[in-house]
Protein backbone atom coordinates (compact mmCIF):
# COMPACT_ATOMS: atom_id res chain seq x y z
CA UNK A 1 0.00 0.00 0.00
CA UNK A 2 1.38 3.30 -0.93
CA UNK A 3 1.96 6.43 1.16
CA UNK A 4 -0.43 8.33 -0.61
CA UNK A 5 -3.15 5.66 0.20
CA UNK A 6 -2.03 5.36 3.56
CA UNK A 7 -2.45 8.97 4.14
CA UNK A 8 -5.96 9.52 1.93
CA UNK A 9 -7.17 6.46 4.38
CA UNK A 10 -5.90 7.35 7.71
CA UNK A 11 -7.82 11.26 6.49
CA UNK A 12 -11.34 9.30 5.68
CA UNK A 13 -11.20 7.47 9.16
CA UNK A 14 -10.30 10.92 10.86
CA UNK A 15 -12.85 12.79 9.10
CA UNK A 16 -15.48 9.92 9.87
CA UNK A 17 -14.13 9.79 13.70
CA UNK A 18 -14.78 13.46 13.93
CA UNK A 19 -18.23 13.68 12.32
CA UNK A 20 -19.46 10.35 14.53
CA UNK A 21 -18.43 12.70 17.55
CA UNK A 22 -20.04 15.86 15.99
CA UNK A 23 -23.33 13.03 15.70
CA UNK A 24 -23.14 12.02 19.20
CA UNK A 25 -22.39 15.64 20.62
CA UNK A 26 -25.74 16.94 17.97
CA UNK A 27 -28.18 14.19 19.45
CA UNK A 28 -27.26 14.72 23.39
CA UNK A 29 -28.42 18.11 22.93
CA UNK A 30 -31.56 17.17 21.28
CA UNK A 31 -34.54 17.13 23.52
CA UNK A 32 -36.18 13.48 22.54
CA UNK A 33 -39.76 12.79 24.31
CA UNK A 34 -41.54 9.16 24.57
CA UNK A 35 -44.08 9.87 22.22
CA UNK A 36 -41.93 11.47 19.21
CA UNK A 37 -39.84 8.04 19.87
CA UNK A 38 -42.95 5.34 19.41
CA UNK A 39 -43.97 7.54 16.86
CA UNK A 40 -41.28 7.32 14.64
CA UNK A 41 -40.71 3.28 15.58
CA UNK A 42 -44.39 2.67 14.08
CA UNK A 43 -44.64 4.24 10.91
CA UNK A 44 -41.04 2.12 10.54
CA UNK A 45 -43.19 -0.83 11.33
CA UNK A 46 -45.75 0.14 9.67
CA UNK A 47 -43.73 -0.50 6.25
CA UNK A 48 -42.47 -3.81 7.37
CA UNK A 49 -45.93 -4.78 8.22
CA UNK A 50 -47.39 -3.49 4.90
CA UNK A 51 -44.62 -5.43 2.83
CA UNK A 52 -45.60 -8.82 5.10
CA UNK A 53 -48.92 -8.28 4.11
CA UNK A 54 -48.24 -8.26 0.77
CA UNK A 55 -46.16 -11.54 0.77
CA UNK A 56 -49.14 -13.22 2.43
CA UNK A 57 -51.54 -12.43 0.13
CA UNK A 58 -49.40 -13.97 -2.94
CA UNK A 59 -49.33 -16.81 -0.47
CA UNK A 60 -53.37 -17.11 -0.48
CA UNK A 61 -53.95 -16.25 -4.01
CA UNK A 62 -51.39 -19.37 -4.33
CA UNK A 63 -53.56 -21.64 -2.37
CA UNK A 64 -56.68 -20.60 -3.62
CA UNK A 65 -55.83 -21.14 -7.28
CA UNK A 66 -54.35 -24.47 -6.32
CA UNK A 67 -57.19 -25.45 -4.11
CA UNK A 68 -59.94 -25.85 -7.36
CA UNK A 69 -57.67 -27.92 -9.13
CA UNK A 70 -56.38 -30.66 -6.29
CA UNK A 71 -58.34 -33.18 -4.35
CA UNK A 72 -56.70 -32.07 -0.78
CA UNK A 73 -58.75 -34.70 1.11
CA UNK A 74 -57.28 -38.06 -0.18
CA UNK A 75 -54.99 -38.64 2.12
CA UNK A 76 -52.66 -41.11 -0.28
CA UNK A 77 -52.12 -37.47 -2.54
CA UNK A 78 -48.26 -36.90 -2.78
CA UNK A 79 -48.46 -34.42 -4.48
CA UNK A 80 -50.20 -32.46 -1.71
CA UNK A 81 -46.91 -32.64 0.38
CA UNK A 82 -44.85 -31.92 -2.54
CA UNK A 83 -46.53 -29.10 -3.36
CA UNK A 84 -46.90 -26.94 -0.19
CA UNK A 85 -43.53 -28.10 0.59
CA UNK A 86 -42.56 -26.27 -2.42
CA UNK A 87 -45.05 -23.13 -1.28
CA UNK A 88 -43.40 -22.81 2.05
CA UNK A 89 -39.96 -22.49 0.42
CA UNK A 90 -41.01 -20.06 -2.12
CA UNK A 91 -41.86 -17.85 1.06
CA UNK A 92 -39.40 -16.40 3.35
CA UNK A 93 -41.97 -16.12 6.06
CA UNK A 94 -44.12 -18.75 5.68
CA UNK A 95 -43.23 -21.91 8.16
CA UNK A 96 -46.64 -24.18 7.58
CA UNK A 97 -49.92 -24.84 6.19
CA UNK A 98 -53.19 -26.33 7.94
CA UNK A 99 -56.08 -27.67 5.60
CA UNK A 100 -59.50 -29.08 7.40
CA UNK A 101 -62.45 -30.09 5.63
CA UNK A 102 -65.43 -31.48 6.52
CA UNK A 103 -64.19 -34.87 6.73
CA UNK A 104 -60.67 -34.62 6.90
CA UNK A 105 -57.80 -32.53 8.97
CA UNK A 106 -54.37 -31.72 7.64
CA UNK A 107 -50.80 -30.21 8.84
CA UNK A 108 -47.41 -29.91 7.24
CA UNK A 109 -44.76 -27.32 8.62
CA UNK A 110 -41.05 -27.07 8.55
CA UNK A 111 -38.94 -28.53 11.51
CA UNK A 112 -35.61 -27.20 11.01
CA UNK A 113 -34.27 -29.25 8.27
CA UNK A 114 -36.87 -31.39 7.48
CA UNK A 115 -40.96 -31.66 7.77
CA UNK A 116 -43.71 -32.99 10.09
CA UNK A 117 -47.08 -33.51 8.34
CA UNK A 118 -50.00 -35.24 9.06
CA UNK A 119 -53.00 -36.17 7.88
CA UNK A 120 -56.25 -36.97 10.13
CA UNK A 121 -59.62 -38.03 9.39
CA UNK A 122 -61.55 -38.46 12.76
CA UNK A 123 -61.66 -35.32 13.66
CA UNK A 124 -62.84 -35.96 17.43
CA UNK A 125 -59.75 -38.11 18.38
CA UNK A 126 -57.23 -35.30 20.30
CA UNK A 127 -54.47 -38.40 18.86
CA UNK A 128 -52.79 -38.02 15.49
CA UNK A 129 -50.90 -40.06 13.33
CA UNK A 130 -47.60 -38.05 12.24
CA UNK A 131 -44.48 -38.35 10.43
CA UNK A 132 -41.58 -37.02 9.78
CA UNK A 133 -40.25 -36.28 5.92
CA UNK A 134 -36.54 -35.50 4.67
CA UNK A 135 -36.30 -32.85 1.83
CA UNK A 136 -37.20 -35.17 -0.46
CA UNK A 137 -40.22 -36.33 0.72
CA UNK A 138 -39.41 -39.38 1.91
CA UNK A 139 -40.58 -41.18 5.29
CA UNK A 140 -38.15 -40.75 8.22
CA UNK A 141 -40.20 -41.59 11.62
CA UNK A 142 -43.89 -42.19 12.66
CA UNK A 143 -45.07 -40.87 15.70
CA UNK A 144 -48.67 -40.55 17.34
CA UNK A 145 -49.23 -36.94 19.18
CA UNK A 146 -51.90 -34.37 20.24
CA UNK A 147 -52.64 -31.76 17.80
CA UNK A 148 -50.09 -28.85 19.30
CA UNK A 149 -50.56 -27.02 15.99
CA UNK A 150 -53.04 -24.54 15.16
CA UNK A 151 -56.04 -24.65 14.08
CA UNK A 152 -57.21 -27.87 15.75
CA UNK A 153 -60.63 -29.69 15.88
CA UNK A 154 -61.36 -27.87 18.99
CA UNK A 155 -61.12 -23.98 18.04
CA UNK A 156 -61.97 -24.88 14.01
CA UNK A 157 -65.94 -23.80 14.81
CA UNK A 158 -65.59 -21.00 16.06
CA UNK A 159 -63.04 -20.03 13.28
CA UNK A 160 -65.69 -21.12 10.71
CA UNK A 161 -68.48 -19.06 12.61
CA UNK A 162 -65.91 -15.84 12.45
CA UNK A 163 -65.19 -16.54 8.66
CA UNK A 164 -69.03 -15.96 8.45
CA UNK A 165 -68.37 -12.63 8.52
CA UNK A 166 -64.89 -11.57 7.77
CA UNK A 167 -62.86 -13.49 4.86
CA UNK A 168 -59.91 -13.25 6.49
CA UNK A 169 -59.20 -14.24 10.23
CA UNK A 170 -55.57 -13.97 12.26
CA UNK A 171 -54.65 -16.43 15.40
CA UNK A 172 -52.04 -16.58 17.91
CA UNK A 173 -50.81 -19.61 19.16
CA UNK A 174 -51.32 -20.16 23.24
CA UNK A 175 -49.78 -22.86 23.30
CA UNK A 176 -47.38 -23.72 26.88
CA UNK A 177 -44.61 -25.30 25.37
CA UNK A 178 -41.91 -23.03 24.37
CA UNK A 179 -41.13 -24.25 21.10
CA UNK A 180 -44.73 -24.25 19.82
CA UNK A 181 -46.28 -20.95 21.11
CA UNK A 182 -44.90 -18.01 18.76
CA UNK A 183 -47.39 -19.30 15.61
CA UNK A 184 -49.62 -16.50 14.82
CA UNK A 185 -52.00 -17.78 11.46
CA UNK A 186 -54.26 -16.56 8.84
CA UNK A 187 -57.23 -18.39 8.41
CA UNK A 188 -59.14 -17.89 5.25
CA UNK A 189 -61.39 -20.47 3.30
CA UNK A 190 -61.66 -22.11 -0.02
CA UNK A 191 -63.01 -24.47 -2.22
CA UNK A 192 -61.73 -28.27 -3.20
CA UNK A 193 -62.16 -29.68 -6.51
CA UNK A 194 -65.20 -31.09 -5.69
CA UNK A 195 -66.60 -28.07 -4.47
CA UNK A 196 -66.29 -28.79 -1.02
CA UNK A 197 -65.50 -26.03 1.31
CA UNK A 198 -62.01 -26.03 3.04
CA UNK A 199 -60.42 -24.25 5.66
CA UNK A 200 -56.75 -22.91 5.45
CA UNK A 201 -54.49 -21.46 7.56
CA UNK A 202 -50.96 -20.50 6.53
CA UNK A 203 -48.82 -20.61 9.59
CA UNK A 204 -46.34 -18.18 10.59
CA UNK A 205 -43.35 -17.93 13.34
CA UNK A 206 -43.73 -14.43 15.06
CA UNK A 207 -40.22 -15.45 15.91
CA UNK A 208 -38.26 -15.37 12.39
CA UNK A 209 -41.18 -12.26 11.38
CA UNK A 210 -39.79 -10.20 14.32
CA UNK A 211 -36.04 -10.33 12.36
CA UNK A 212 -37.50 -8.59 10.01
CA UNK A 213 -39.08 -5.47 12.04
CA UNK A 214 -35.99 -4.50 13.10
CA UNK A 215 -36.94 -0.65 13.84
CA UNK A 216 -39.60 -1.45 16.74
CA UNK A 217 -38.02 -5.12 18.15
CA UNK A 218 -34.75 -2.84 18.27
CA UNK A 219 -35.96 -2.36 21.88
CA UNK A 220 -36.25 -4.49 25.10
CA UNK A 221 -39.56 -6.23 25.32
CA UNK A 222 -41.94 -3.87 22.80
CA UNK A 223 -45.78 -5.62 22.58
CA UNK A 224 -47.34 -5.82 19.08
CA UNK A 225 -50.73 -6.31 18.90
CA UNK A 226 -52.69 -6.82 14.86
CA UNK A 227 -56.18 -5.73 14.89
CA UNK A 228 -58.28 -7.90 12.80
CA UNK A 229 -61.16 -7.03 10.31
CA UNK A 230 -63.61 -9.31 12.45
CA UNK A 231 -62.65 -6.92 15.90
CA UNK A 232 -60.02 -9.63 17.24
CA UNK A 233 -56.89 -8.38 18.73
CA UNK A 234 -54.41 -10.63 18.00
CA UNK A 235 -50.78 -10.35 20.05
CA UNK A 236 -47.73 -12.88 18.50
CA UNK A 237 -45.39 -14.16 21.04
CA UNK A 238 -42.35 -12.80 20.04
CA UNK A 239 -39.95 -13.97 22.54
CA UNK A 240 -38.99 -17.01 24.57
CA UNK A 241 -38.65 -15.51 27.81
CA UNK A 242 -41.64 -16.49 30.03
CA UNK A 243 -41.42 -13.73 32.18
CA UNK A 244 -42.10 -11.08 29.07
CA UNK A 245 -45.16 -13.55 28.12
CA UNK A 246 -46.77 -13.26 31.34
CA UNK A 247 -46.31 -9.63 31.54
CA UNK A 248 -47.67 -9.39 27.61
CA UNK A 249 -50.59 -11.40 28.94
CA UNK A 250 -51.10 -9.15 32.25
CA UNK A 251 -50.56 -5.95 29.64
CA UNK A 252 -52.96 -7.12 26.85
CA UNK A 253 -56.26 -6.32 29.27
CA UNK A 254 -55.28 -2.38 29.28
CA UNK A 255 -54.34 -2.54 25.56
CA UNK A 256 -57.22 -3.97 24.81
CA UNK A 257 -59.04 -1.13 26.31
CA UNK A 258 -57.18 1.39 24.56
CA UNK A 259 -57.49 -0.26 21.35
CA UNK A 260 -61.52 -0.28 21.75
CA UNK A 261 -61.36 3.16 22.64
CA UNK A 262 -59.47 4.29 19.86
CA UNK A 263 -61.75 2.15 17.73
CA UNK A 264 -64.63 4.11 19.38
CA UNK A 265 -63.43 7.77 18.34
CA UNK A 266 -64.62 9.36 15.46
CA UNK A 267 -61.24 10.05 13.56
CA UNK A 268 -59.15 6.48 14.29
CA UNK A 269 -56.25 8.45 13.35
CA UNK A 270 -52.77 6.86 14.55
CA UNK A 271 -52.88 7.94 18.10
CA UNK A 272 -50.29 7.70 21.20
CA UNK A 273 -51.15 6.58 24.83
CA UNK A 274 -49.95 6.71 28.31
CA UNK A 275 -50.59 4.30 30.90
CA UNK A 276 -49.17 3.15 34.36
CA UNK A 277 -48.91 -0.68 35.46
CA UNK A 278 -46.54 -2.61 37.37
CA UNK A 279 -45.30 1.04 38.66
CA UNK A 280 -44.22 1.68 35.41
CA UNK A 281 -45.06 3.95 32.48
CA UNK A 282 -46.01 2.52 29.23
CA UNK A 283 -46.49 3.69 25.75
CA UNK A 284 -48.63 2.27 23.20
CA UNK A 285 -49.38 4.13 19.56
CA UNK A 286 -52.26 2.66 17.60
CA UNK A 287 -51.96 2.74 13.87
CA UNK A 288 -54.86 2.10 10.95
CA UNK A 289 -54.15 0.45 8.14
CA UNK A 290 -55.95 0.58 4.48
CA UNK A 291 -57.36 -3.35 5.27
CA UNK A 292 -55.36 -5.74 3.88
CA UNK A 293 -55.90 -9.31 4.18
CA UNK A 294 -57.56 -9.36 7.74
CA UNK A 295 -55.88 -6.70 9.31
CA UNK A 296 -56.96 -2.79 9.49
CA UNK A 297 -54.00 -1.95 12.24
CA UNK A 298 -51.61 -2.82 14.93
CA UNK A 299 -51.14 -1.51 18.33
CA UNK A 300 -47.23 -1.21 19.98
CA UNK A 301 -46.66 -1.31 23.33
CA UNK A 302 -43.56 -0.08 24.92
CA UNK A 303 -42.04 0.67 28.81
CA UNK A 304 -40.79 4.53 28.82
CA UNK A 305 -37.55 3.19 30.33
CA UNK A 306 -37.14 0.74 27.28
CA UNK A 307 -37.59 3.79 25.08
CA UNK A 308 -35.49 5.92 27.04
CA UNK A 309 -32.65 3.01 27.23
CA UNK A 310 -32.82 1.97 23.52
CA UNK A 311 -32.63 6.21 22.51
CA UNK A 312 -29.13 6.13 24.74
CA UNK A 313 -27.82 2.93 23.48
CA UNK A 314 -28.65 4.29 19.52
CA UNK A 315 -27.04 7.59 20.73
CA UNK A 316 -24.26 5.79 22.23
CA UNK A 317 -23.11 3.55 18.77
CA UNK A 318 -21.63 6.96 17.38
CA UNK A 319 -18.79 6.99 20.60
CA UNK A 320 -18.37 3.05 19.53
CA UNK A 321 -18.24 4.46 15.76
CA UNK A 322 -16.04 7.24 16.82
CA UNK A 323 -13.67 4.73 19.24
CA UNK A 324 -13.64 2.19 16.52
CA UNK A 325 -12.59 4.45 13.67
CA UNK A 326 -10.49 6.67 15.74
CA UNK A 327 -8.32 3.50 16.87
CA UNK A 328 -8.31 2.90 12.66
CA UNK A 329 -6.89 6.26 12.44
CA UNK A 330 -4.18 5.87 14.65
CA UNK A 331 -3.48 2.09 13.11
CA UNK A 332 -2.66 3.83 9.96
CA UNK A 333 -0.87 6.88 11.34
CA UNK A 334 1.08 4.67 13.19
CA UNK A 335 2.14 2.37 9.78
CA UNK A 336 2.85 5.91 8.31
CA UNK A 337 5.60 6.71 10.65
CA UNK A 338 6.71 3.01 10.98
CA UNK A 339 7.25 2.77 7.02
CA UNK A 340 9.25 5.68 7.44
CA UNK A 341 11.18 5.38 10.79
CA UNK A 342 10.97 1.73 10.21
CA UNK A 343 11.04 0.11 7.11
CA UNK A 344 12.02 3.00 5.09
CA UNK A 345 14.71 4.15 7.53
CA UNK A 346 16.50 7.25 8.73
CA UNK A 347 18.48 8.79 5.92
CA UNK A 348 21.90 9.10 7.29
CA UNK A 349 22.39 12.34 5.14
CA UNK A 350 20.34 14.95 4.97
CA UNK A 351 20.93 15.57 1.82
CA UNK A 352 19.82 12.56 0.00
CA UNK A 353 15.84 13.23 0.25
CA UNK A 354 13.67 9.38 0.33
CA UNK A 355 11.79 8.75 -2.82
CA UNK A 356 8.59 8.60 -2.85
CA UNK A 357 6.89 5.42 -4.34
CA UNK A 358 5.76 7.14 -7.51
CA UNK A 359 9.28 8.38 -8.73
CA UNK A 360 10.30 5.14 -7.51
CA UNK A 361 8.07 3.66 -10.25
CA UNK A 362 8.93 6.21 -12.73
CA UNK A 363 12.61 5.00 -12.55
CA UNK A 364 11.87 1.63 -12.29
CA UNK A 365 10.10 1.72 -15.69
CA UNK A 366 12.82 3.88 -17.72
CA UNK A 367 14.96 1.22 -17.11
CA UNK A 368 18.93 1.08 -16.52
CA UNK A 369 20.62 4.39 -16.48
CA UNK A 370 24.04 5.51 -15.99
CA UNK A 371 22.47 6.62 -12.49
CA UNK A 372 19.96 3.48 -11.41
CA UNK A 373 20.62 0.01 -11.56
CA UNK A 374 18.61 -3.03 -10.85
CA UNK A 375 19.46 -6.20 -8.80
CA UNK A 376 16.87 -9.31 -8.18
CA UNK A 377 18.39 -9.85 -4.68
CA UNK A 378 20.83 -9.64 -2.21
CA UNK A 379 21.88 -13.01 -1.49
CA UNK A 380 19.12 -15.09 -3.20
CA UNK A 381 20.45 -17.26 -6.55
CA UNK A 382 17.37 -17.36 -8.77
CA UNK A 383 19.13 -19.62 -11.52
CA UNK A 384 20.30 -22.04 -8.62
CA UNK A 385 17.08 -21.70 -6.70
CA UNK A 386 19.21 -21.58 -3.48
CA UNK A 387 21.32 -19.13 -1.30
CA UNK A 388 24.69 -17.52 -3.19
CA UNK A 389 26.53 -15.15 -0.66
CA UNK A 390 28.83 -14.12 -4.07
CA UNK A 391 25.72 -12.47 -5.14
CA UNK A 392 25.96 -9.71 -1.73
CA UNK A 393 29.56 -8.66 -3.51
CA UNK A 394 27.92 -8.01 -6.76
CA UNK A 395 25.87 -5.70 -4.64
CA UNK A 396 28.97 -3.74 -3.01
CA UNK A 397 30.55 -3.13 -6.10
CA UNK A 398 27.41 -1.50 -7.55
CA UNK A 399 27.59 0.83 -4.80
CA UNK A 400 30.99 1.46 -5.17
CA UNK A 401 30.70 1.84 -8.87
CA UNK A 402 28.58 4.55 -8.66
CA UNK A 403 30.06 6.25 -5.58
CA UNK A 404 33.11 6.25 -7.48
CA UNK A 405 31.38 7.90 -10.53
CA UNK A 406 28.14 10.57 -10.23
CA UNK A 407 26.13 8.41 -7.65
CA UNK A 408 22.78 6.88 -8.32
CA UNK A 409 19.88 4.68 -7.28
CA UNK A 410 20.90 0.75 -6.82
CA UNK A 411 17.36 -1.23 -6.66
CA UNK A 412 17.14 -4.60 -4.71
CA UNK A 413 13.83 -7.01 -5.86
CA UNK A 414 13.82 -5.58 -9.58
CA UNK A 415 14.80 -7.81 -12.42
CA UNK A 416 16.78 -6.02 -15.18
CA UNK A 417 14.02 -6.62 -17.39
CA UNK A 418 12.33 -4.22 -14.74
CA UNK A 419 9.57 -6.53 -13.05
CA UNK A 420 9.60 -5.92 -9.03
CA UNK A 421 10.46 -9.40 -7.68
CA UNK A 422 10.55 -8.11 -4.21
CA UNK A 423 12.67 -9.51 -1.44
CA UNK A 424 10.46 -12.43 0.04
CA UNK A 425 12.98 -15.11 -0.98
CA UNK A 426 16.11 -12.96 0.61
CA UNK A 427 13.88 -12.81 3.64
CA UNK A 428 13.23 -16.45 4.15
CA UNK A 429 17.30 -16.69 4.12
CA UNK A 430 17.89 -14.20 7.34
CA UNK A 431 17.26 -15.03 10.63
CA UNK A 432 14.78 -12.61 11.07
CA UNK A 433 12.66 -12.91 7.77
CA UNK A 434 11.64 -8.82 7.54
CA UNK A 435 12.47 -5.58 6.21
CA UNK A 436 14.57 -4.38 9.01
CA UNK A 437 16.78 -7.46 9.97
CA UNK A 438 17.50 -7.59 5.94
CA UNK A 439 18.41 -3.56 6.29
CA UNK A 440 20.50 -4.68 9.54
CA UNK A 441 22.47 -7.63 7.67
CA UNK A 442 23.59 -5.62 3.92
CA UNK A 443 24.42 -2.61 6.11
CA UNK A 444 26.69 -5.09 8.46
CA UNK A 445 28.28 -5.77 5.09
CA UNK A 446 28.52 -2.11 3.61
CA UNK A 447 29.90 -0.76 6.90
CA UNK A 448 33.04 -3.84 7.16
CA UNK A 449 33.35 -3.12 3.62
CA UNK A 450 33.74 0.64 3.38
CA UNK A 451 33.54 1.82 6.96
CA UNK A 452 30.64 2.98 9.10
CA UNK A 453 31.92 7.49 8.10
CA UNK A 454 31.34 5.89 4.01
CA UNK A 455 27.85 4.25 4.83
CA UNK A 456 26.45 7.12 7.00
CA UNK A 457 27.58 9.98 4.79
CA UNK A 458 27.20 8.73 0.89
CA UNK A 459 24.45 6.47 1.71
CA UNK A 460 20.60 6.25 2.03
CA UNK A 461 18.82 3.07 2.16
CA UNK A 462 14.67 2.32 2.04
CA UNK A 463 12.04 0.09 1.57
CA UNK A 464 8.87 0.41 -0.52
CA UNK A 465 6.10 -1.81 -1.12
CA UNK A 466 4.49 -2.44 -4.67
CA UNK A 467 1.35 -4.70 -4.87
CA UNK A 468 2.61 -6.52 -1.27
CA UNK A 469 6.46 -7.01 -3.12
CA UNK A 470 9.24 -5.40 -1.09
CA UNK A 471 11.63 -3.11 -3.30
CA UNK A 472 14.94 -1.81 -1.44
CA UNK A 473 16.20 1.35 -2.66
CA UNK A 474 20.12 2.63 -1.67
CA UNK A 475 20.92 6.12 -3.00
CA UNK A 476 24.18 6.24 -3.63
CA UNK A 477 26.35 10.09 -3.56
CA UNK A 478 29.31 10.56 -4.96
CA UNK A 479 32.34 9.89 -3.19
CA UNK A 480 34.94 12.30 -2.13
CA UNK A 481 37.28 9.55 -1.55
CA UNK A 482 38.22 6.71 -4.00
CA UNK A 483 36.09 3.08 -2.97
CA UNK A 484 37.91 -0.07 -3.32
CA UNK A 485 36.12 -3.38 -2.89
CA UNK A 486 37.92 -5.37 -0.79
CA UNK A 487 37.83 -9.36 -2.34
CA UNK A 488 39.72 -12.74 -2.51
CA UNK A 489 41.00 -13.93 -5.79
CA UNK A 490 40.90 -17.84 -6.78
CA UNK A 491 44.17 -18.37 -4.58
CA UNK A 492 42.53 -16.98 -1.76
CA UNK A 493 44.34 -13.60 -1.47
CA UNK A 494 42.92 -10.44 -0.23
CA UNK A 495 42.92 -7.75 -3.55
CA UNK A 496 41.32 -4.40 -4.11
CA UNK A 497 39.05 -3.70 -7.32
CA UNK A 498 37.83 -0.62 -8.03
CA UNK A 499 34.50 -0.36 -10.24
CA UNK A 500 33.46 2.66 -11.52
CA UNK A 501 29.71 2.97 -13.36
CA UNK A 502 29.71 3.61 -16.81
CA UNK A 503 26.52 4.16 -18.88
CA UNK A 504 24.43 1.13 -17.66
CA UNK A 505 27.48 -0.91 -16.84
CA UNK A 506 29.79 -1.28 -13.51
CA UNK A 507 32.96 -2.08 -15.08
CA UNK A 508 36.30 -2.84 -13.42
CA UNK A 509 39.13 -1.09 -14.36
CA UNK A 510 41.70 -3.31 -13.66
CA UNK A 511 44.78 -1.76 -15.14
CA UNK A 512 46.49 0.14 -12.14
CA UNK A 513 47.71 2.80 -14.62
CA UNK A 514 44.24 3.28 -15.20
CA UNK A 515 43.15 3.42 -12.11
CA UNK A 516 45.58 6.16 -10.95
CA UNK A 517 44.64 8.17 -13.87
CA UNK A 518 41.03 8.10 -13.36
CA UNK A 519 41.95 9.12 -9.62
CA UNK A 520 43.80 11.81 -9.96
CA UNK A 521 41.14 13.50 -12.62
CA UNK A 522 38.11 12.71 -10.56
CA UNK A 523 39.50 13.57 -7.29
Amino acid sequence: MTQKLKILIAGIFLIVTIASLVTFWLKSKEDTFADEIISDASSSFKNSLENFLSSVELSINEVKLKNNNTDFSNPDNKKLDAYFTELILSESYLKGVALSGKNFSYIIFRDNSSWATTFDTVLNDSLAGWKRLNNNLDVLSEWTDVYRVFPNDQNIEHITNSLKSSEYVWRASEKQIQELNNFVSIIFKSLNNTGDSVVVGLIYSAHEISRNFASVLRFENPLVSILGTDNSIVTPIITNDTTSINTYKLLSVDIDKLINTWKNSETKNPHSYSFEKFNKNYWTRIVNLTPAVGVDGFAVTISASDLAETERKQEMVYIYLSAFFGLLTLVFLYLLFFKRKGINSTTYNSEIPILEDNEILTLIKEGETEFVEFKSSLRWDYHEEKVNKILENVILKSIAAFANAKGGTLFIGVSDDMNILGLENDFNTLRKKNADYFELHLRKLINNQYGIAFANEFLSMSFHEFDGKTVCSIQILSSDHPVFLKTKNKQGNEVEKFYVRSGNASPEISSLKEVNEYIKARF
